[in-house]
């Protein structure tokens, strides 16, 4: 399985909506999704590979507080969190966030090691973007 993480060419077109219109046309990721596939992350992708269900949705709102943005690192992390009752059965291995726009917008996907994940185990996932 291949691991890493990319900032999807939707998530660099919400970045210079956001960044340069005084009324922005995309709203900004707020949410996260996981999923069960293991293709290495591409700028092209526009969802996760194999989304599954948290907890009656295949999205969740990120914790309370996040993102968090630091001018000095130019970096904001993201935190979101699956308690014991979601998205259980799945061996997950890709997670992203999105926005809340009426198509939803994949704004960066991760692969990573596998978690299977059941009612015995939480997950938070920490997420760092960082314009270079």
């Amino acid at each position: 399985m291949a691991t890493g993480q990319v900032i999807t060419t939707s998530g660099r077109l919400i970045l210079l909506d956001r960044g340069f219109k005084a009324t922005p046309d995309k709203t900004a990721p707020t949410l996260f999704k996981v999923g069960t596939g293991t293709t290495t992350p591409t700028v092209s992708d526009t969802d996760l590979e194999t989304p599954v269900d948290i907890d009656g949705d295949n999205f969740k709102s990120f914790l309370t507080g996040y993102p968090v943005v630091d001018s000095t690192t130019i970096q904001a992390t993201t935190r979101c969190f699956l308690s014991s009752l979601e998205a259980n059965g799945n061996t997950l291995t890709e997670f992203g966030l999105v926005n809340t726009d009426g198509t939803k917008l994949l704004f960066n996907r991760a692969v990573h090691s596998p978690i299977s994940k059941s009612a015995s185990i939480e997950v938070t996932y920490k997420q760092k973007d960082t314009l270079i």
